[in-house]
C-alpha cells in the first residue's frame, strides 16, 4: 500500500514545478523522480509511481511547464526547461533527506531522465521508458503517414519536432556521462511513436552498466505496463 500522497510546487531556476509526493509505507532508503511524456501529465503514470510507492519507494513524479493535463503553468521552451524541473524536482528530494536517488520518465520524460542524470553525478541511475535515438527522423516518417499535430494544442509553449530538434545531438555529448551508473531502457513492442529500434538504439549507444528490456504495450500506457521489469530492475539493486 501507498503511505501519504502530498502535492507541493517546487521552485525550478526556470520555471515552477508541481511535484505529487508518493510516501511509501516501509521506507527502502531509495527515491525516484518521474517525469511524463509530452502533451501529458502525471496522472499518466500514477499507476506506475503507486506500485513502486507500495514496495517501499519514495517517489516524486512531476508535471513539467506549461503541459495544460498538468498543475505546473508556465510555458515550455525547450529541453533545458524539462531538465530543470526534473532537477528541481531532485534537489527537493535531497532536501527532504533523500540521498540515494534515481531519475527516471516516460518517452520525453525518459529523454529527460537521462540529460539529467548525465548532468547530474549524484544521481544514481536511470530509467528511461519508450524514449529513443533518431527522434527527428522517426517524426518525419509520422508525418509522412498523416501524424501532423502531436497533440501541440495540449502544451504552451513548443511543438514536439521543436522540442527534440537536436536532441540526437544532446545524446552524442552527454551519453558518455552515464559511465558507471546503471540506465534500465524499456521498449514497446506496439510503440508507434517510438520504435523498439529507435529505442535498441540508444542502448546500443549508451554506456555500461545498461540493460534494456521490451515489453508489451503502446506507447501511451508503456509506463504501467512496464511496472514488473522496473521493480525487478530495482530490487536487484537494492534487496529488502
Amino acid at each position: 500500500m501507498t503511505g501519504k500522497l502530498e502535492l507541493v510546487t517546487v521552485a525550478g531556476e526556470r520555471n515552477p514545478v508541481a511535484v505529487l509526493c508518493y510516501e511509501p509505507r516501509r521506507p527502502r532508503g531509495v527515491a525516484i523522480a518521474v517525469g511524463h511524456g509530452y502533451s501529458s501529465s502525471k496522472h499518466n503514470l500514477d499507476p506506475l509511481c503507486a506500485f513502486l510507492a507500495s514496495h517501499g519507494f519514495a517517489v516524486y513524479s512531476l508535471d513539467f511547464p506549461g503541459h495544460k493535463l498538468g498543475a505546473s503553468g508556465g510555458t515550455l521552451r525547450g529541453i533545458d526547461d524539462c531538465v530543470d524541473a526534473m532537477s528541481a524536482a531532485i534537489r527537493f528530494c535531497r532536501e527532504r533527506g533523500e540521498t540515494n536517488v534515481y531519475a527516471m520518465g516516460h518517452s520525453m520524460g525518459g529523454m529527460t531522465a537521462l540529460f539529467t542524470t548525465a548532468l547530474d553525478d549524484g544521481v544514481s541511475g536511470a530509467v528511461a521508458i519508450t524514449t529513443g535515438y533518431g527522434r527527428p527522423t522517426s517524426l518525419q516518417a509520422l508525418r509522412k503517414a498523416g501524424a501532423t499535430d502531436f497533440r501541440s494544442a495540449y502544451v504552451d509553449g513548443v511543438t514536439l519536432p521543436e522540442l527534440v530538434a537536436d536532441v540526437d545531438a544532446r545524446y552524442e555529448a552527454l551519453l558518455g556521462r552515464l559511465a558507471g551508473r546503471p540506465v534500465l531502457y524499456v521498449a514497446a513492442d506496439r510503440d508507434a511513436m517510438v520504435s523498439p529500434a529507435s529505442v535498441r538504439e540508444l542502448f546500443e549507444r549508451a554506456p555500461e552498466p545498461k540493460q534494456m528490456v521490451t515489453i508489451a504495450s503502446d506507447h501511451t500506457f508503456a509506463g504501467e505496463h512496464a511496472r514488473a521489469e522496473i521493480l525487478q530492475w530495482l530490487d536487484r539493486r537494492h534487496p529488502r
